[in-house]
């Protein structure tokens, strides 16, 4: 056998040679698995002289093969077909594990007539290798029709096995770099709200450029800061990032939802209790105050506190002094306060429930976070980043969007802003089967009022359209690429120099 092998290693011609260099280069240089693929079988079909030829890879999850690539004059209709495992030549060879060369696959009792039918294509010789990874069939790769009417030879078989190999290594690493992109992302986002900087902020629409250089120029101070904005907008996040990048990021930073907890039981969360202070208080318990000294404490949704409570807050801002509930002793305290809301402030304080003193107070720098409707140049990247987070969580791996979804992300109003996007994106993930999401994954919310090639209504001028769906598209692509050029020209089907104009022309990434 050995000697066998050594007869076909030295028969083989140096444009063969020639040929697996440049397969092994692409196998080597590239971690795209359609790139690798591609490459790989149209160097293959030109180096063995097959006239078609198809790389068929294995779904786990539904027990069959798609084309993965194909070359010759049917190879856009030979990507339609699926087969079952056992099924055709293919998927026998993919069941045991063994090649197979035969000079009419019309005599194989394997071979499945009504495909050659419905493709109108005649298969006489054939060679068909599978495609392994540790021991495991994941593919396989098929070569129809030798030139010249030739049989296929060992010598054939020999290379094919060999690139065969070679894409079975290709294929586990692209997955599993692939798998570990994924894990840091979905590590970044844990870590998320205790190490949120502002460049991990997905925001490149104007308002929310704004949102952050104000952001970032209030960080160095210990200015006390409002964020008004909608629920959903990610005023936490924010507010987080303000810490994050200022002199007390090493100190805590303690958040507190004034909405959650009643009156009573706020007081004692914000500046703890002593001991026998109110039934129940059996121990001393430090307060969110404490807790955040020389920290920052986040107040969310301040216009739920009752005015009795603001009161207290307000005598806390004045002396930088707090007493425990049911104590007599000041401690000294040093927080930044960062707070939030959701409402008119100064309508409620026309109304009486709002202090107008603790108001200008909290209301050093106010900071107005757009609605997700605003900042639609955004969803893009906000719903491929969500995509990613609950992929990796679920290990329900998803390529991307359909395009009738993108259009639905588009045209949506979005009143449950960003939270809203990223519940669609769950939800979508969930239960979504195909490796791209597809619109009936989507919450019913978001696809009850959709028909396809719908164009939701626009006030803009054509121009101003045309170039606002031109920049939000590339920002698509872009994203669903990491951000590579070069990957997203060939999708765009463009230069790669026009596609680095039509960046700098339409702001992208500023």
């Amino acid at each position: 056998m050995v000697d066998i092998k050594k007869q076909i290693v030295d028969s083989i011609s140096p444009d063969q040679y020639h040929a697996l260099l440049d397969i092994s280069h692409t196998v080597n240089s590239s971690l795209n698995i359609q790139e690798i693929l591609d490459l790989v079988l149209s160097e293959l079909a030109t180096v063995v002289e097959a006239n078609a030829s198809s790389i068929w890879l294995l779904d786990e999850e539904k027990k069959r093969l798609n084309v993965a690539a194909a070359t010759g004059k049917k190879s856009e209709e030979v990507k339609e077909i699926a087969l079952e495992i056992g099924e055709g030549i293919v998927g026998s060879v993919v069941r045991e594990g063994k090649p197979l060369i035969t000079q009419d696959a019309r005599k194989e009792k394997k071979h499945a007539i009504s495909i050659a039918e419905k493709l109108d294509f005649a298969a006489t010789t054939m060679m068909c290798v599978p495609i392994m990874t540790r021991d495991r069939v994941i593919g396989a790769i098929q070569l129809l029709n030798k030139a010249d009417s030739q049989p296929f030879s060992e010598e054939n078989l020999y290379l094919t096995e060999v690139v065969a190999n070679a894409a079975g290594i290709a294929l586990e690493n692209a997955h599993l770099h692939d798998f570990l992109q994924r894990e840091n992302q979905s590590l970044r986002y844990e870590l998320g709200t205790n190490h949120t900087k502002f460049q991990d902020i997905i925001g490149t629409s104007p308002k929310m450029r704004q949102v952050l250089e104000l952001s970032e120029r209030v960080a160095q101070t210990n200015s006390t800061v409002l964020l008004h904005g909608e629920s959903g907008t990610g005023k936490e996040i924010i507010a987080q990032s303000i810490h994050n990048a200022s002199p007390r990021a090493k100190k805590p930073f303690i958040p507190v939802n004034c909405a959650a907890l009643p009156d009573n039981l706020l007081e004692s969360e914000l500046f703890g209790h002593e001991r026998g202070a109110f039934t129940g208080a059996t121990n001393r318990k430090e307060g969110r105050f404490e807790l955040a000294n020389q920290g920052t404490l986040f107040l969310d949704e301040i216009g739920d506190m009752q005015i009795g409570l603001q009161a207290k807050l307000l005598r806390v801002l004045q002396d930088q002094q707090i007493y425990r509930v049911g104590g007599t002793k000041p401690i000294d305290c040093d927080v930044r306060i960062i707070s939030a809301t959701n409402q008119n402030i100064e309508l409620q304080i026309k109304q009486g429930s709002f202090r107008e003193d603790l108001y200008y107070r909290l209301n050093v720098i106010t900071i107005e976070l757009p609605t997700l409707h605003e900042r639609v140049e955004d969803i893009p990247k906000l719903a491929s980043h969500f995509l990613n987070k609950y992929s990796w969580e679920m290990k329900r791996m998803k390529a991307g969007f359909s395009p009738d979804v993108v259009q639905i992300l588009r045209a949506h109003t979005w009143p449950g802003n960003v939270r809203e996007l990223q519940n669609a994106i769950e939800h979508a993930v969930v239960l979504g089967k195909e490796e791209e999401v597809q619109v009936e994954d989507l919450p019913l919310s978001l696809r009850k009022n959709w028909k396809k090639g719908e164009i939701a209504e626009k006030t803009l001028a054509l121009e101003d359209a045309q170039r606002g769906f031109k920049k939000q598209y590339i920002e698509y692509i872009l994203a669903q690429n990491d951000g590579n050029r070069s990957k997203t020209a060939k999708v765009l089907n463009i230069q790669r120099t026009y596609l680095s104009r039509l960046i700098r022309e339409l702001k992208i990434g500023e």
